[in-house]
């Protein structure tokens, strides 16, 4: 079984996780239980996704759904913000935790393409 405990990107979605949990709780009722809830849904989707990348021998396209699902959270946590659900200052440490941990995606899935491209045998003439 593949170890993903150690993997900083691991570390970063699942300190997020805590944050956007906790940030849930603070939630008005009438946001806590929709937007909320689906705000968390989608934060463990994302962690989920990256313990499933890690096992996989084809990284690449679990990397690009975990993607898709990260940029949801910043649609969510732009809604919050704008809903006045969230203060500037959680959506400032929200805002460089998102941002911090997309970069690390990034890094790790054009890295996953560098080396599938390395492994791929040359075409012959």
């Amino acid at each position: 079984m593949a170890r993903y405990q150690h993997l900083p990107v691991y570390q970063a979605l699942y300190s997020l996780n805590l944050k956007i949990y906790r940030l849930k709780l603070k939630l008005p009722k009438s946001l806590k239980h929709d937007l909320g809830q689906l705000f968390f849904e989608t934060s463990v989707r994302c962690l989920r996704g990256v313990v499933l990348a890690n096992g996989s021998a084809n990284k690449v396209p679990a990397l690009q759904r975990v993607l898709l699902e990260f940029e949801t959270l910043w649609v969510y946590s732009r809604l919050l913000f704008d809903l006045r659900a969230i203060s500037s200052g959680e959506f400032q440490v929200l805002s460089e935790s998102l941002a911090s941990t997309g970069k690390q995606l990034q890094a790790w899935l054009k890295w996953e393409k560098q080396q599938t491209k390395a492994l791929a045998p040359a075409p012959r003439a």
